[in-house]
């Protein structure tokens, strides 16, 4: 170790340091040493195999998986293959209920906490043009926050191609001045997935409880249905559709049924800084279930992108894009017009590994809302610092 930080980048002094720490119990330090070395030499197949063992160790299982499969399936001495087929073994036996989770801890500043306009004062067509003034509440407020979050993932494999899959999660945002606007979620979901090869379908229910000042606002149940095929170890396209009934127990009008379809990429490159990028879009309605206000139903459609990088040493980015459209059913009776929203949403976040399990992120959010409407036009940036904590 102390003469890292002037040997870094020497494949052979990393290679030999990252056994060093594999074998002394410092697993993230394994992988720093050893993902330098592979950024080098991805055909590396000792560097992989020491990688692996280091990933078991930190509990990241699907990432040993893979990095035992790709050195089995090369040209190693068979006393090598039976030490892999070993620790296959070992993972597939901690596969059989797996249980993740994690708890993150944060804080940060909210330049719109309840996603409103920024102008005061507003025309009213329906009214011949008068000029209405906003109830300061429906402006643009901001406000410091704090935030806890956690969840926790269950799978459990009933056989070689059944599972039962679970998670629960839930999360608070808490503002100190515009404390009307605390916000806390529950979410949780229950299903079956199938799995054969590389192909794998999962459908669930969906279960959600979201709170606004410590009052009941939205609560929405629905089915999701999912399809999964990997190519390979690197590449994945997953169909899906989604059912909920989003139910408001204080304003009954806003209640709604929600179908949507949709399709996602994945890509992973087994190059230096194992680049990741994914794509979706999707399409759907959201129906109103009160007569009469056809103006509350809207037709969607919307896209998304992003990837991540991983630097080594712990560190890593990730940035998100997405664009969402929405076409309402009817003319909103007090400004006369169709209602269409187009919103753009883009986040970055960087990330760096203190330890095991213990990462801190840095993190930015930008939502704009153009919309015909002059109510409904607003812009939002959430900036953030969280620890989170995984097991």
């Amino acid at each position: 170790m102390p003469h890292e930080s002037e040997r870094a980048g020497d494949i052979e002094f990393d290679y030999l340091l990252g056994i060093a720490a594999n074998d002394s119990g410092e697993a993230e330090r394994a992988v720093f040493a050893l993902e330098r070395v592979l950024a080098l030499q991805p055909d590396n197949h000792l560097a992989r195999a020491e990688i692996a063992r280091a990933y078991l160790a930190l509990g990241e299982r699907d990432a040993a998986r893979r990095e035992f499969e790709t050195v089995r399936a090369q040209s190693i001495p068979e006393p090598a293959k039976a030490s892999i087929e070993r620790y296959l073994a070992a993972i597939r036996a901690a596969d059989t209920t797996r249980i993740e989770g994690f708890i993150e801890l944060g804080g940060g500043y909210d330049s719109n906490v309840n996603s409103a306009t920024a102008s005061s004062q507003i025309a009213l067509p329906a009214l011949g043009g008068i000029v209405a003034t906003l109830d300061p509440l429906s402006t643009r407020r901001g406000d410091s926050f704090g935030a806890i979050a956690g969840g926790i993932n269950v799978t459990h494999k009933l056989s070689e191609i059944w599972a039962l899959v679970g998670n629960a999660a839930g999360s608070a945002r808490a503002y100190p001045d515009e404390d009307r606007f605390d916000q806390f979620t529950l979410d949780g979901s229950l299903g079956a997935r199938w799995s054969r090869g590389r192909d794998a379908v999962t459908l669930g229910a969906q279960l959600q409880s979201f709170e606004l000042d410590y009052a009941r606002y939205r609560e929405v149940a629905g089915v999701v249905a999912q399809w999964q095929h990997s190519y390979d170890d690197e590449r994945q396209v997953s169909l899906f559709a989604q059912h909920a009934r989003l139910r408001y127990p204080t304003q009954s009008i806003r209640d709604a049924d929600r179908q949507v379809l949709g399709a996602a990429y994945g890509r992973a490159f087994a190059v230096r800084y194992s680049p990741v990028l994914f794509a979706s879009a999707y399409a759907g309605r959201e129906s109103e279930l009160a007569s009469d206000v056809p103006q509350i139903g809207f037709d969607l459609w919307g896209v998304r992108a992003g990837g991540g990088l991983a630097f080594g040493r712990g560190w890593g980015v990730q940035a998100t894009a997405a664009y969402e459209e929405r076409h309402y059913g009817g003319v909103e009776p007090i400004f006369l017009e169709t209602r269409t929203d187009r919103q753009t949403d883009l986040s970055a976040a960087v990330s760096y590994l203190l330890r095991a399990r213990t990462t801190v992120l840095a993190q930015v959010a930008y939502t704009d809302n153009r919309s015909n409407i002059p109510i409904n036009r607003f812009d939002r940036t959430v900036a953030g610092v969280s620890l989170r904590f995984t097991f």
